[in-house]
């Protein structure tokens, strides 16, 4: 059986998917958030071409815009919150707001789709009042929207300590 990339309108102009996804989105002209750090060809590493383990500290360190239409986060899928960094999310957040405002079409992806790419739509969705409900009420309604959404420990565990405060992120009551 050959494998199906995943790319889903969650709301209008508003996608997630995988890496496999990229192509399609790029020939389609959809601005693109890369939420992986490794893994596929607009990914952190990949866009910076570094070889170390870890990012170089500098001021591309936590994100790195390409273009208008292109951002990479330096994310990585692990099980302690202390490792996702509030300031990458924070800069995806506002890469999505910005695309959306612009009335771009955007994807916002992670290599599987799983975790790092849907919980980025996730709390955007949060963030312009489209998920209202409690954390976990949300979860459920996301993932009838995008059954493949399955997060990580970690990147769960940061939205849900973030999620009262998400309505006010770009300055609503």
């Amino acid at each position: 059986m050959a494998y199906k990339k995943i790319l889903t309108e969650i709301i209008d102009r508003l996608f997630v998917g995988d890496e496999e996804a990229v192509p399609d989105a790029e020939r389609r002209g959809f601005s693109i958030l890369a939420a992986c750090k490794d893994g596929s060809p607009d990914c952190h590493r990949a866009v910076l071409g570094y070889t170390e383990l870890g990012a170089p500290k500098n001021e591309n360190y936590y994100f790195y815009r390409s273009d208008k239409k292109h951002m990479a986060l330096n994310l990585i899928d692990v099980d302690d919150p202390a490792f996702i960094p509030a300031k990458a999310v924070d800069a995806g957040l506002k890469f999505l707001k910005e695309r959306y405002d612009a009335g771009d079409r955007v994807l916002s992806h992670c290599i599987a789709g799983h975790t790092r790419g849907p919980g980025m739509m996730l709390a955007f969705l949060r963030t312009i009042g489209e998920m209202p409900d409690s954390f976990i009420a949300a979860e459920k309604k996301f993932r009838t929207l995008y059954p493949p959404y399955d997060p990580g420990i970690g990147f769960r565990s940061h939205l849900r300590e973030r999620w009262k405060s998400l309505p006010q992120f770009f300055g609503k009551v």
